[in-house]
Parts: structure tokens; sequence; C-alpha cells
């Protein structure tokens, strides 16, 4: 039956927004890519200009569902399941932070820093939201049991880690006191993100042992766990990276800061390859219980399949980021 337009506003969920997170790493991906062809930096361009369309129209969208119907936001974030997915909204929105940062560079474009740091607190503003409104609804209002749990309930949280993943690189454009203040502020927020992942990915572990794999819509879900193992590798290797610039041009001598730069990057390197390791165990169990799933039962396409593209994308980013660092060129 063909849904009217208000229904489809009435209708519209966050868990849309899994598309721009899906999209913008791709464009991330492909304009970034180490093994270079030609043409790779238009079509990572393009599709970096579609997904800033697609998180346009789903912003509007939210925009007019909560202004038109306002009973609808209380609903959904009164909701277990929907309002997990309010922490796409951020990470869909870091993608193009990123994006900024890496296809517009600073020589030619002037204007990209100021921009990419202005958008990188708007980012930090939403991000507080989801990591700290959400979890505390989860906690006193929400209804949950072990049994029902799913790695959906990264998404709050997982903003974050991508977040600081995203300081890490927007520092590595600006001037020396506003990279300072972004540097301080990702490493804070990297300590609100990754432990707090690393305790809901334990306790995702305990309840797929004990209750079993999630159901067949919501298989490619085990994928999730990659996101802030591979985010929160990426963004401590690349904050390390950041620091070791910052105090190696810093003329403070009452402290060694060069020394501290140099302990950030060394230091991030090993956190990292430590949750890059961990990733690798996550990546072969997710492939493992989808290829078991999907012989036990039909899985129908649902949007929940996005929830592949992202975790497995930064994934990637944090493994070119170690060939990078560890390689003799």
């Amino acid at each position: 039956m063909k849904k009217t337009t208000s229904e489809v506003i009435r209708n519209f969920a966050p868990s849309w927004f899994t598309i721009t997170m899906g999209t913008g790493i791709t464009a991330i991906l492909i304009y970034t890519t180490p093994y270079n062809f030609k043409g790779c930096k238009e079509i990572g361009l393009v599709i970096f200009a579609f997904n800033c369309l697609l998180f346009t129209i789903c912003t509007v969208i939210s925009v007019l569902r909560y202004t038109i119907y306002p009973y609808t936001f209380s609903k959904m974030i009164n909701h277990p399941g929907q309002s997990m997915f309010i922490g796409t909204i951020p990470m869909g929105f870091a993608t193009i932070v990123n994006s900024i940062v890496f296809m517009f560079p600073k020589e030619e474009n002037p204007w990209a820093p100021n921009l990419a740091f202005i958008l990188f607190f708007v980012d930090v503003f939403l991000m507080l939201f989801s990591c700290l409104v959400v979890p505390f609804y989860k906690m006193a209002i929400h209804k949950n049991s072990f049994d029902k749990m799913f790695a959906t309930w990264l998404l709050p949280v997982v903003p974050a880690v991508v977040t600081a993943a995203s300081g890490s690189v927007v520092a590595q454009v600006l001037d020396t006191e506003k990279a300072k203040l972004v540097i301080l502020l990702s490493y804070i927020i990297w300590g609100m993100g990754v432990p707090l992942s690393l305790c809901i990915v334990a306790f995702y572990y305990s309840k797929t042992v004990i209750h079993t794999l999630p159901p067949p819509e919501m298989l490619l879900s085990v994928f999730l766990p990659l996101g802030p193992l591979g985010q929160g590798s990426f963004g401590i290797v690349n904050l390390g990276i950041a620091a070791n610039k910052l105090f190696a041009a810093s003329n403070q001598d009452f402290v060694p800061v060069e020394l501290i730069g140099q302990v950030a990057h060394a230091g991030g390197a090993l956190v990292g390859l430590v949750l890059w390791g961990f990733g690798v165990f996550w990546l072969v169990m997710a492939i493992a219980s989808t290829i078991y799933g999907l012989k036990r039962g039909k899985v129908a396409f649902n949007i929940g399949w996005w929830g592949l593209t992202f975790p497995t994308g930064v994934f990637i980013s944090a493994t070119n980021t170690f060939a990078k660092e560890f390689s003799n060129n």
C-alpha cells in the first residue's frame, strides 16, 4: 500500500541515518584508498556529495516529524529499540566532518579547517545527547532483559568513539591552539566511549553464549562490535600522531612536552593494535555467525543490513592507518 507524505514523515525513524553512516565511510575509503586508480578521487567526491544530500534529507524529515508530530519524540526516546538509533545521527555527521578534512586539503581550501572545527563541535553536542541521555533512559525507563539484549545497545555510546576519532583527524589540520583543544577533548571523549563500549561488548558475548545468536532479522548486528574496536583503534593512533606533531612544535619548556608527544604516539599505536586484535576476533565471529545463520534460515533484506557497512568500513580505516604507520615507505 502506498503511503502518504504525512505517513512517511510521521513514521520516519532515526534508523534511517544508518544509511548516511555507510555511505559516508564508503566515500572516505574510496577517496583515501592506498591503491589509487584513475577516477577514484572523483568517485569519492560524488559519493560524499550524495551522502551530504542523504543526511540533509533525513535531517529535514526528522525536523518535520518532531515539529508537526511532537509526541513522536517522546514515543521514540521511550522506545527501547528506536531510541538506540539516535547514535546514528552523530556518527553519520562525523563522516561528513572527516570527508571535509580528507577531500579538501587546507593548502588548496583554506576554509576547510575552520569549517571542520565548527562542525566537530556540532558533532560533540549531538554525541553528548546520544551518550548521556539515551543510556540514562536505558537504565531508568526502558524495560530490558538479558535474553533480549542485542549489539544495537552499542549504538548510543559508540558516537563517543567516532567523535574522538573525528577529532584526531580534524586536529591535524588546525593551528596550535585549536588543535590542542580538540586533542585534549578527543582524549576525554575517547575515554568516555571505548571503556563503556567494551563493557557492552563483554555483555553481548555473554548473551550470545548463553542465549545463542540473534534472530534472522537482527543477524547482521553481529558486525556492530567492529565499530567501537575499529574506530577506537583508528582514533587512538591518530590522536597519538596529532599529539606528537603538536608537542614537537610546542615552545613550552617547563615540562618535557616533546617526550609526552612521543609517548602518546607510541602508546596510541600499542593500544590501537590491542583493539584491532580484539576486532579481528569479532570479525571472524561475525562472518562465521552470518554464514551459519544464513544456512539455517532465509534472511530478508531490511534496513538493519546497513549496520554491516559502517563497522566494517571503520575497521578497514584502522587497518589502513596501521599500514601507513608501520610502512618503511
